[in-house]
């Protein structure tokens, strides 16, 4: 199914984990990708000498960075049809122990990075006339309170209200904007739990199909709201998290 044939991708946190999912799909879809990452070694990796991935190597969290990244983006292919805001990080630290380092950390990565690079590329497709499809990652923990990663959860909040005023801003220029919230899927930013029995077996208790979420379950839901098939939804955040809220 080539769903995405010819379209132009970005995706931040591109090198790993969601973003690296997101990139490989794609890529089967047909579409030509590129990928904003500090990671560059890994991107060049994972993705050196594909014709079809342009690696761009970029802190989101500057803000100049993205404002270059972007311009090379559309330098190399012209436009840019759909962004896959994804880049996130999480630092474990409870309130009372949060270093201001910590908490601007996560606040410059999980929403200055997101607000700068939507902003880029929805400039560009308002310039060129591109109907685009914006995504932006959220995260369950915007609205299920947990302990410990205390900058996270109300930086993921802030990325849900950022998706609402985009959709609506953007809606005048044919842009959709959408988030996906993912509960804890096996990547990198999950190993923590997952690698320490004691707390993967206390935590997969609240699971209610008692297990964690995989990369391929996100990616399903990322790329549906980037495609055609959610031509009439905006605005919205699609909790991809295996019930973990209900209890």
């Amino acid at each position: 199914m080539l769903r995405f044939e010819n379209k132009i991708i970005l995706i931040t946190g591109g090198a790993n984990g969601l973003g690296r999912g997101m990139a490989q799909r794609y890529l089967t879809e047909g579409a030509k990708v590129a990928l904003f990452d500090i990671e560059a070694d890994t991107m060049e990796e994972v993705f050196g000498g594909n014709p079809d991935v342009l690696c761009v190597p970029c802190d989101v969290r500057d803000y100049d960075q993205v404002q270059e990244g972007v311009k090379k983006v559309i330098e190399h292919y012209g436009h840019i049809d759909i962004l896959m805001n994804n880049a996130g990080i999480v630092h474990r630290q409870s309130f009372l122990d949060c270093t201001k380092e910590g908490w601007r950390d996560v606040m410059a990565t999980n929403l200055d990075g997101c607000f700068y690079v939507a902003q880029a590329v929805a400039r560009t497709m308002v310039e060129k006339g591109v109907k685009g499809n914006i995504v932006n990652t959220g995260s369950n923990s915007s609205r299920k309170t947990i302990t410990n990663i205390t900058p996270y959860g109300p930086s993921k909040a802030a990325v849900k209200m950022l998706t609402q005023v985009m959709a609506l801003e953007l809606a005048q220029y044919g842009i959709h904007v959408n988030s996906v919230a993912p509960g804890t899927t096996k990547t990198r930013i999950a190993a923590g739990t997952i690698n320490d029995p004691e707390r993967s077996a206390n935590f997969l208790k609240k699971m209610p199909f008692g297990r964690y979420g995989e990369i391929e379950e996100m990616v399903n839901v990322a790329l549906f709201l980037a495609s055609d098939e959610a031509s009439f939804i905006t605005g919205e955040t699609i909790y991809e998290e295996g019930g973990f809220s209900l209890p």
